[in-house]
């Protein structure tokens, strides 16, 4: 059993509690809300500034966010081909198993592929992460967009809070290192991808 297994009962013992906090956390813990959310967010930024300049600042830290989506998704895939963890309701223990299944069938469904690290923390998280650098109000929304997505999915009982945290830590760490060490290296590239953008009229 992963650590901290004892709050994933805890927290799925509100579940049928309050039907009307069981709907809002099935409309936030869903692959679509949220992430939908997040994407809008992210196309706003991209074209939403009119000074030229600061435009072109947040452009290339959603690149940043981008970048890091995708390789911090690459991350969990690599970790979920090493090792499978299992969700909560596919668990040895009797109690979390079963209060996890009961959560997840009410609030959400029954994923069934690898429970660690959450792909919906590292994606949240990297987003918010890299936008976070140049835009802080929108960083902040973004952090709790991702909150909101990670803290639904855990009262569904398909997480473990290591799952979550795990993921989450994935997405920062990834977003800090692509923001701030490996694409200011690259200059000029991101520079020219922009301009190939602007004349595809895409940015």
């Amino acid at each position: 059993m992963p650590p901290l297994s004892g709050w994933t009962l805890w927290i799925t013992g509100f579940v049928d509690k309050a039907p009307a906090l069981d709907h809002v956390m099935g409309f936030l813990a869903n692959d679509f809300i949220v992430p939908v959310a997040i994407a809008l967010i992210l196309l706003g930024l991209w074209v939403g500034h009119r000074d030229p300049g600061r435009r072109e600042q947040l452009q290339k830290a959603l690149m940043n966010a981008s970048v890091a989506i995708g390789i911090s998704t690459l991350v969990v895939r690599i970790l979920n081909m090493s090792d499978f963890w299992p969700r909560p309701f596919l668990v040895d223990d009797f109690v979390i198993r079963e209060s996890a299944r009961y959560a997840a069938q009410t609030v959400f469904y029954l994923p069934h592929d690898p429970s660690f690290p959450s792909n919906a923390a590292t994606i949240a998280f990297a987003a918010a992460t890299g936008v976070w650098f140049s835009h802080r109000k929108a960083g902040a929304v973004l952090y709790f967009l991702a909150f909101l997505w990670v803290f639904a999915r855990f009262y569904a009982g398909i997480h473990f809070a290591i799952d979550l945290a795990g993921g989450a830590m994935i997405g920062v760490v990834t977003s800090i290192m692509i923001s701030k060490v490996f694409m200011p290296r690259t200059e000029p590239l991101p520079t020219l991808a922009l301009k190939v953008g602007r004349f595809l009229y895409i940015a």
